[in-house]
């Protein structure tokens, strides 16, 4: 008798509290994607989130506001709705590209410091609007959506790991730039269409999916990432490709001088999975697999400089070279390096193995 008294008590406890969390989701809003956008006289905030209809259904809802401040986006918010507004299932942040251009400090400002939001919630940056992204993903009745597309393309894609902790590490790090995805709206469809590389928190060009498999490379595993190299050179006129797959790689940097001019290797081993190759390619020939895998070193070690070029002239780090040499130096200094970041010498070497053909032999 003592034994069911007491499982009778926590089953009505249970259904209590699963009737509780139920009044409460029904007298909150909670908001799970903010997008951030600049007008003429100050920001523009956009919420996404969910309407509770039926049970495991929801209504997709967006609430907006305008003022001359970042500070205020919350109570402003407030003033609209009925029902108080919650940030503690927020996975989405954006930011529209002209308020990433004017500086996003404020807001990471915020978010680091509120301890209801996550450190892995995802930022990205809109090709125009914040909010016109926002309000076409509620067709995809997912309030997730896009914070899903990003995770998904790191993970079997060519973006490099990034979230709100990243970001941070980056933003507040010494000799490095962060980094968030660049994400556009295609014939009404959104798109991760490349990565936006930030000075300090300012955003300062936009790089595309091929060079985001670059830049995957080189801080970090490229696992998953797929790269078309172009067999006859990319000023050929016969456009035929190989498609490379990365079953991983591996990078090693060495600080070979400091002053007067930095200089550092890069040491690169990439696994490649030949997806797709012409007809003239016989890779079950020891010396067409060979010969094919020097070719994809040479190319690469040649993309690789370019982008690191690339950076250097746009004065984005997000490579963390000034950190690599802070590493080394016992009077680094972040002003003076960077001064003469367009100066720094880079020796790059891949290595690639082609371990899998993934086509008929």
């Amino acid at each position: 008798m003592h034994f069911l008294k007491v499982y009778l008590c926590l089953i009505s406890m249970t259904l209590l509290s699963a009737c509780a969390n139920q009044k409460l989701v029904d007298e909150i809003k909670i908001v799970q994607s903010i997008g951030y956008d600049l007008t003429d006289h100050g920001v523009k905030s956009v919420v996404l989130y969910p309407v509770f209809e039926k049970k495991n259904e929801a209504q997709l809802e967006l609430l907006d506001t305008s003022s001359n401040s970042y500070y205020d986006i919350i109570p402003r918010l407030n003033t609209k709705t009925n029902d108080p507004i919650e940030y503690g299932q927020l996975r989405m942040v954006l930011f529209g590209k002209t308020y990433s251009q004017k500086g996003i400090d404020a807001v990471i400002h915020s978010l680091c410091r509120d301890a209801k939001i996550g450190s892995r919630i995802q930022l990205g940056v809109a090709e125009r609007d914040a909010s016109e992204l926002l309000t076409t993903s509620k067709k995809y009745k997912d309030p997730f959506y896009i914070s899903g597309m990003i995770n998904q393309n790191i993970t079997h894609g060519n973006l490099p790991i990034t979230n709100l902790q990243e970001f941070l590490f980056d933003h507040y790090g010494e000799g490095r730039d962060p980094f968030l995805p660049y994400i556009i709206l295609e014939r009404g469809n959104i798109k991760i269409d490349g990565i936006a590389l930030f000075s300090y928190d300012r955003l300062k060009t936009v790089i595309s999916m091929k060079d985001a498999f670059i830049l995957k490379m080189l801080v970090g595993n490229s696992k998953n990432g797929s790269y078309m190299y172009p067999l006859n050179g990319p000023k050929s006129d016969r456009n035929e490709f190989v498609l490379l797959h990365s079953i991983g790689s591996r990078m090693k940097y060495t600080v070979d001088r400091i002053e007067p001019t930095p200089i550092i290797s890069i040491k690169v081993n990439v696994k490649l999975q030949v997806k797709d190759v012409p007809n003239q390619i016989d890779l079950a020939k020891e010396d067409q697999l060979r010969g094919l895998e020097q070719r994809v070193g040479s190319y690469f070690e040649k993309e690789i400089q370019s982008f690191i070029s690339y950076c250097q002239k746009n004065k984005v780090d997000p490579i963390g070279f000034g950190d690599l040499v802070r590493s080394k130096s016992l009077n680094w200094d972040e002003e003076d390096f960077y001064a003469g970041y367009e100066s720094l010498k880079s020796n790059v070497n891949v290595i690639v193995h082609i371990i899998q053909t993934g086509v008929g032999e």
